[in-house]
């Protein structure tokens, strides 16, 4: 078991963030000791890895929720290729509409 600064060092995720992930229910309800103290797991490191890469890739914290439709789920079980192919789609419709934009800019500038 972790305390909530070895986690935030584990998963290079401030603390103050992963209690901001805990409050929207981004992450699975925590596990506490008897003082009331955050404890983390394997699995819930390797969840807050998970998500720090997800958002790395530039996915919204809705995106990531809507693709981990139920996070409580064993790691092994959460299906990241599908999420990532997902987004991957996300990003090249992304790309379309910015180059159109470029596109249309270059021909409105006078040289």
């Amino acid at each position: 078991m972790y305390s909530i600064q070895a986690a935030s060092e584990l998963s290079q995720i401030p603390s103050s963030t992963i209690r901001y992930y805990e409050k929207i229910k981004l992450v699975p309800p925590l596990k506490r000791n008897p003082q009331g103290i955050r404890t983390f797991d394997d699995k819930d490191i390797e969840i807050l890895k998970l998500i720090k890469c997800f958002r790395r890739l530039g996915m919204p914290i809705q995106e990531i929720r809507g693709s981990i439709t139920n996070i409580n789920l064993e790691y092994e079980n959460i299906d990241t290729n599908s999420i990532l192919i997902q987004h991957k789609k996300s990003l090249e419709e992304q790309i379309l509409i910015l180059n159109s934009y470029i596109d249309e800019i270059a021909g409105k500038i006078v040289v």
